[in-house]
């Protein structure tokens, strides 16, 4: 049975539903009356659970390990339940014990394929990132950091988004390990770009780029075909989107 280590930073995603119907005598601001609220578990907790629902979605077994920050922040969203609309998101980072990480002892270089996680919170250095790409067997980096090419051309395959792409130093590099996701328009991959095949109805696209990294991790670790990974992949971010919260396919 193949073994997978997903790596990094994790939170809780509070969507809090309900109406806003009024405004604050006090001040002009919208008077929310909650509803409903949903807790999910978050960013690379997100990117575990989504890793699993795509191996059971594709037939395959594997174990898959987790290694996160000890402390949790929260991402609290409030949305009204009419619309649809997210008019807040109130954050609380608390990563207190971050830099717990001991990746020595991790073993990495004794799974199948290593899933990084990086929202740059503290949790991973650019010394620990280069140390996974050195060593595991098959490495995929989802990453909030700045470019260095200490890491950067040693992963198998990096996932930034458009924006990361344009503010992080990505672009113009030469890189043959990265894709590019565009949201609505697909993505792009040495070149070539990819758009999506299913158009969903978009209701959340909370938790999307989490998706994104399992599938096509998860189906590149057992198809070895980019082009397969990256169709499934923008498959399962088609699904995941039309649901309400981080959700998995």
């Amino acid at each position: 049975m193949k073994k997978i280590l997903v790596i990094g930073e994790s939170c809780l995603d509070i969507f809090t539903y309900g109406s806003a119907d009024r405004l604050c005598p006090e001040a002009p601001v919208p008077v929310f009356k909650q509803e409903d609220s949903i807790t999910f578990m978050g960013m690379a907790f997100n990117v575990h659970r989504n890793t699993i629902a795509c191996l059971n979605d594709l037939g395959e077994e594997a174990e898959v390990d987790i290694k996160s920050n000890q402390s949790i922040g929260a991402k609290v969203r409030y949305i009204d339940s009419k619309s649809n609309q997210m008019f807040l998101r109130v954050d609380s980072d608390e990563y207190k014990e971050i830099n717990k990480l001991k990746l020595r002892e991790a073993n990495i270089w004794s799974y199948d394929a290593v899933i990084v996680s990086d929202y740059n919170k503290g949790y991973l250095k650019n010394s620990d990132l280069k140390y996974i790409a050195d060593n595991a067997q098959m490495s995929f980096l989802d990453t909030k950091k700045k470019y260095d090419s200490k890491w950067a051309d040693s992963f198998d395959l990096i996932k930034i988004n458009e924006k990361e792409y344009e503010e992080n130093g990505f672009k113009g590099m030469e890189m043959k390990n990265l894709i590019v996701t565009l949201g609505g328009e697909g993505c792009r991959f040495r070149g070539k770009k990819y758009p999506l095949k299913s158009v969903a109805q978009v209701r959340d696209v909370s938790g999307a780029g989490d998706t994104f990294l399992a599938a096509f991790a998860t189906n590149y670790l057992f198809n070895q075909n980019v082009d397969l990974a990256i169709e499934y992949a923008q498959t399962c971010c088609s699904i995941v989107v039309s649901k309400a919260g981080t959700a998995t396919i």
